[in-house]
């Protein structure tokens, strides 16, 4: 999950970069769709990114429950 958290989360990234500085080479309609995709791109990688973490937290709360 996190591997694929931190791709989705670049290839987001990278898409934001490529939309931002093509805006006048397309039309609008093009340009809002690609831009808008790759929003969710990202968001997606960065959801999945802190669920990861969160679950790393809660086991780390745990095992130190646990070992108490």
């Amino acid at each position: 999950m996190k591997r694929t958290g931190t791709v989705l989360m670049f290839i987001g990234a990278v898409m934001l970069g490529i939309f931002m500085f093509a805006d006048l080479t397309m039309d609008f309609g093009l340009w809002i769709t690609g831009f808008l995709i790759s929003m969710v791109v990202a968001i997606s990688g960065t959801v999945m990114l802190i669920i990861y973490l969160a679950r790393g937290i809660k086991a780390d709360k745990a095992s130190k429950n646990d070992s108490e």
